[in-house]
Formats: structure tokens, sequence, C-alpha cells
């Protein structure tokens, strides 16, 4: 990268050698290089060969996978090292409609606050996005799976379904992401228990309806306490041509005066610094949300928008949906975490947890219509909860001290727990020892685990567990973004999501509540309390949720009359232009998104090591 500095505070920071960055006072292959934009001098121009819109695991994998490729690459992310309130303003999102259904709003905030430090469903109307090195990952749980075959075929029930590349030619790709996360086997399906060396429960849930199924959780290189933090371990990389901009946020995408190739970005700071950056190719990994608006905000040489000759960026804008379907009390429960819950697994030297739950048939699926879907497990909290009683106390936020105070008393055992569980996470302790404790829980006692990543590592009084539906959304080019006639802090235009749920997504949830109750109780295991909506047999009754896996927009494809982006994901009309992340994903089956979404970035990465190496 070529830059024009008369700050010396810069020049110390970075030279050029080769073509490449490094730390002038430091050896050449000294960690991941990583400055505020803001600290550049005014109007400092950029060159690089590669810049990457959005420093979340799909653009962090691309910039991972360019380390030593001879390229020089350029990361830039909106937000800072953490989330921030200022940051976190820049998701917002102007109209939410077909979403406003009674308590639609107020379910999604108590589904989604738990977990991101800066999320507001006021400010989010639509999807869980996180501004800050690492992306979503800063507030996700580390669930991954891959998709089903099923998943990228074109099935005629499911218009607009059919991936244009095959579950088989991306199956690499997908072991190549689970490194990046720090996962066991690829392996989710009744295949595990011999992988695991463990014997298949009996009898099956009615296998013509389900089949098991499970998700793996990411678990972090850095703090084996945590799952996967993306943007921290990427920053402890060494890589001398690789360099990280934050609070960098792009406002518009160039192309040449022709409109057939890209040729620039615009780049801001909230204060009102600008630049330019240019670079032979670029990467928009910025969310399903946002990549859509930057296209669409990009008319220099497209009056509709960067890449939107055929009116197709910002359709077919799709989630997972979420459902409650059963709930277990206090004496099923262990039944239940016995049968669906945590499994540890050994492989090539380190412990990996799985979790177990039930996927739909593909059979059942195609017979009755029904999109992808799955049931997953979770234990359940009791509003005496002496630890979040405590924790309300400490940060004084309590509605009522005296009973939290009582509560806390009545509960020690719990507090000297999670007192005990700090300690484990503590400086003092020396990282092989916690490695070894951790490892030995994942295999032991993966429940015990899982409890720590679920409850972010403290012992919380349990009373139940509950039973979630989680389907697809099928592709539909009437949910969309668009841009609104309201502005954000840059002046651009607030992306307006125009979003609804069909019927054949709450039918597939109607369904799998009353086939999950049958089988449970044909296998002897015990049976869920339905929800009421459940008994009406009304499907448009079904409270779903968005699960922030905002996915579609940019969609891939053979024919740029039916896509946005080629199969090997670069703008159909325009030249070194690529995308990555959800955007591009014609439909995502039940599973959490993250790996296939990192899949299709190192593949992608191996696409421009190809065209734009030496």
């Amino acid at each position: 990268m070529t830059m024009s500095v008369t700050n010396t505070r810069l020049q110390k920071i970075c030279v050029i050698r080769c073509g490449k960055f490094r730390n002038v006072a430091e050896d050449p292959h000294s960690p991941m290089q990583i400055d505020r934009f803001d600290d550049l001098p005014p109007q400092t121009p950029l060159e690089t060969d590669i810049v990457i819109v959005g420093g979340g695991p799909s653009g962090l994998s691309v910039a991972q996978e360019l380390i030593g490729s001879g390229l020089r690459v350029l990361v830039l992310e909106s937000g800072l090292s953490a989330e921030t309130p200022e940051h976190a303003a820049l998701n917002a999102v102007a109209a939410v409609d077909g979403a406003a259904e009674d308590g639609f709003q107020a379910r999604r905030a108590a589904y989604h606050s738990a977990l991101p430090s800066a999320w507001s469903g006021e400010v989010q109307r639509f999807g869980v996005r996180c501004r800050g090195l690492g992306g979503s990952t800063q507030a996700w749980a580390g669930k991954s799976a891959s998709f089903d075959a099923i998943d990228f075929a074109a099935r005629p029930w499911v218009p607009g379904s059919g991936w244009p590349v095959s579950h088989e030619a991306l199956a690499p790709y997908v072991d190549r992401a689970a490194g990046f996360l720090n996962l066991g086997p690829n392996v989710y399906d009744a295949r595990f228990w011999d992988l695991a060396g463990s014997a298949r429960p009996e009898p099956e849930v009615d296998p013509a309806a389900f089949r098991d199924f499970f998700w793996q959780f990411s678990r972090g290189r850095i703090n084996p306490m945590d799952v996967m933090r993306f943007g921290a371990e990427f920053a402890a990389l060494e890589a001398d041509n690789v360099r990280v901009l934050l609070n960098a946020t792009v406002t518009q995408v160039h192309t040449d005066p022709d409109g057939g190739r890209f040729d620039r970005l615009e780049v801001a700071t909230p204060d009102g610094g600008r630049a330019t950056v240019r670079a032979r190719a670029c990467v928009l990994a910025a969310s399903a949300i946002e990549n859509a608006r930057l296209l669409l905000v990009s008319r220099g040489s497209h009056a509709p928008g960067l890449g939107n000759r055929n009116d197709l960026v910002g359709r077919h804008l799709s989630d997972h949906l979420l459902a409650p379907v059963g709930r277990f009390d206090a004496a099923a429960a262990p039944g239940i975490a016995g049968r669906f819950g945590f499994y540890g697994l050994r492989h090539d030297g380190h412990s990996h947890m799985y979790a177990h739950g039930l996927a739909l048939s593909e059979t059942r699926q195609e017979a009755e219509e029904l999109v992808n879907g799955a049931v997953f497990f979770m234990e359940t909290r009791a509003e005496d909860d002496p630890v979040s009683a405590l924790a309300r106390l400490v940060r004084r936020t309590s509605p009522s001290p005296y009973r939290d105070a009582v509560t806390v008393a009545l509960g020690p055992g719990h507090v000297a727990k999670a007192v005990g569980l700090r300690a484990l996470q503590s400086d003092r302790m020396p990282d092989s020892a916690r490695r070894f404790i951790v490892d030995t829980v994942l295999r032991r006692m993966p429940g015990t685990a899982a409890r720590e990543f679920q409850f972010r590592g403290v012992p919380h009084k349990l009373v139940g567990a509950e039973a979630q539906g989680i389907v697809e959304q099928a592709p539909d080019r009437d949910n969309r973004v668009v841009l609104s006639d309201q502005s954000d802090p840059f002046g651009l235009p607030l992306p307006e999501v125009r979003w609804r749920v069909g019927t054949r997504e709450r039918r597939t949830l109607l369904r799998m509540t009353q086939m999950l109750r049958d089988g449970l109780a044909e296998a002897c295991l015990p049976v869920p309390e339905l929800p009421d909506w459940a008994a009406s047999g009304e499907a448009g009754a079904v409270p779903v949720i968005d699960m922030g896996h905002t996915t579609g927009t940019t969609r891939m494809s053979e024919s740029p009359t039916t896509g946005v982006v080629t199969p090997d994901c670069r703008l159909h009309d325009v030249h070194g232009v690529y995308l990555a992340g959800g955007s591009v994903m014609p439909t995502t089956g039940h599973a959490n998104p993250t790996l296939m979404m990192m899949a299709l970035a190192v593949r992608l990465a191996d696409r421009l090591k190809a065209e734009y190496g030496s």
C-alpha cells in the first residue's frame, strides 16, 4: 500500500518494502497491523491490491487466506476492536414492514439482547449486527453446522431454491473454514455416534419425520473458556501483507467511467474524516443488509445502484425463523438433557463439544412440502436464580433490592460456584492448567461445559428445559432491503426492510411441534407441554422471530436475471467487485450460517489468489 504521510507517528507505523506492509521498529513478521482510520492525516490516499469492506468472520476469512499470498490486503472495519454505542447506532433500520404483529419486537428483544453488548431492538428492528472487529462473533454463541445436501437442491415446492454450486464442491472449503473456527470433524448427522464411539440411543424418535442432527460449538484458542471471538484471534496472527483500519465506514463504491470495473471506495469517520481507497479488487463483506445498501447507494455509473440493472439487489431477503415448540418441567428436563444434551468428542488431541437435536427428514419435507427445519433443546433458568439476582445488585439495576438480597442469601452454593469459575478465568490461572481443566470438562462433562458457554460461565439455577424450532425462510423477491428517505450520520439513506413471513414457514413450525410431541411419546421420552398456539392448529398463530441470520440480498446465480453475483461471488456486470457473507446465499436450510459463510469466503480467497496473484 502506498500513502502520502507527513505525520511522524504514521511514518513509524508503516512503510513499504517489496510492496508489503511491515512495522519499521519491529520484526518483519510482527503481529497484525491494526490502526484507526481517524489517526491518518486528512485526505490520505490509500492504495492496495485487495480491499475488504467489513471485519466480520467472512471478511476476515478472506484476509486470513490471503496472508502470505504476495497481495497487499486492506481490511476496512466500520467499528472499533469492540462494540460501542456510537457505532452500534450505525446499524439502524428505518422500518420493518410486515413485522408489526403483536409482540414481535418484544419477543425478539428478549431473545437477542442476551449476547450483544450494544444491541438495541429500537435501533435494529430487524437483524443482529455488531460493528467491531470480529463482527457477529463478538456476540454469537459459537453454534456451528454445515448445510444439508437438500439445501443446495432445486426443490419444486420451494420457489427460488437451488444453488449454482453443489454440496460436494463446497465440502473441502467447509473443512478449511472449520479449522479457522477451531471445530472438530464436520459430522452433523447420525455418523457422529460411530465417531464418538457411542451407541445410538434407542428407540429412535419417528425416523420417518426426524433424523439425528448435531451442532458443534466454536471454542476460542486464546481463551478456552469462551467461544471463538474471531477479531481477537485474527489480530494475533502474523502478517506483513495485511493491514486493518478501524473506524472506517465505506460510503460509496465507484467503478471506472464505463461502469464495467471496480475503481475505488470512499471512506469516512463519524467525526468527518474522509479518504479514498483504490484497489485492484474489492470484497464487500459488511452483512446482508449493508452489502445491499452499499450497492444501492453507489449510483455513479449504475443509476439503479451497482449491480442492480435487473432490480435484484436487496431482494430475496431471508432469515431463520424461531419459535418455542415445547416446554419441559424440572422433573422431565433430566430425561431430555440425557437424550438431547451435549456430547464431548476427542479428536486429534483436542476436545470438542456437540449438541444433539432433531432435523426434519428429507422425505417428510418433500411429502408435506415443508421447508427445512430442526428442533434443539435448551435448559431454562429459574426466576429466582441467585446469580442473576447478585448481578442485578452489583450493577444497581435491581427493581427489588431486598428481594434479590434474600434470593442471594438463599442460594450460596450457586454464588460460590460463580466465584470459583471467575477464578478459573483469572489471568493468574496458568494457561496450561486452564486448558487442561476445560478440555477435561468438555470431554467428560459436556453438559456442564455447555452451560458455561450458554450462561457465560455462570452456574445459574435451572428449572426445566424447552424445545425451540428453527426453520429456513423460502426465498421471496418481495422480501427486500430498499433505501429509506431517512439518513444516517454520514448522510446515506438508511436501509428500509420490507419483510413478511409466509404460511409455508409457519406451517412447518406447526407440523414440527405436532411431530415432536408424537415422536417423543412413541419413544417413551418426556412429552413437552405445547404452547397454546399449537393446540389451535392455526399456522398463522405461530409467534416467530428473526434469528439475526440475515441472508439472500445479493444471491448467487448462473444468470444475471436470477441473481446478483456469479457462482464465484463476483457482481455479474462489474469486474473486480466481489461479495462475501450470507448475502450471497440463495437458501440457508436450518443450520446457523457462519461456518458456511466462512467456507464461501475461503473459496473466494482462492479465486482472488488465482486472478490477482503473481
